[in-house]
């Protein structure tokens, strides 16, 4: 009976160049001063998308949901008969915030 797959399956030619391939780039990097990942444990690598998306998210749970000022002065509007609301303009600022997002 015969296992397949386990081991390693590069041949020993391969696995000559996979180590210099290794030791040419640990070499590049410490020319520039970074350390050997494979020497200096763990190693972790953010995109710069994800660094933003990280920093919008935290600012996002940051701020505050609602804005109580104009809440309770929308509620006094409506309460007082005075609240009207244009269909029209509302619909311009939703177009505005949408158009701005893709930009």
């Amino acid at each position: 009976m015969a296992i397949k797959g386990l081991g390693n399956t590069n041949s020993p030619y391969d696995q000559i160049n996979i180590q210099k391939q290794q030791e040419a780039e640990a070499a590049e990097n410490g020319a520039k001063g970074v350390k050997n990942p494979a020497r200096s444990g763990d190693n972790i690598s953010v995109s710069e998308d994800a660094r933003l998306l990280s920093i919008a998210m935290k600012t996002a749970n940051e701020t505050p949901d609602t804005r109580t000022d104009k809440v309770a002065e929308l509620k006094a509007q409506v309460q007082g008969g005075t609240y009207s609301a244009n269909g029209r303009t509302i619909a311009e600022r939703l177009v505005a915030e949408e158009l701005d997002l893709f930009e």
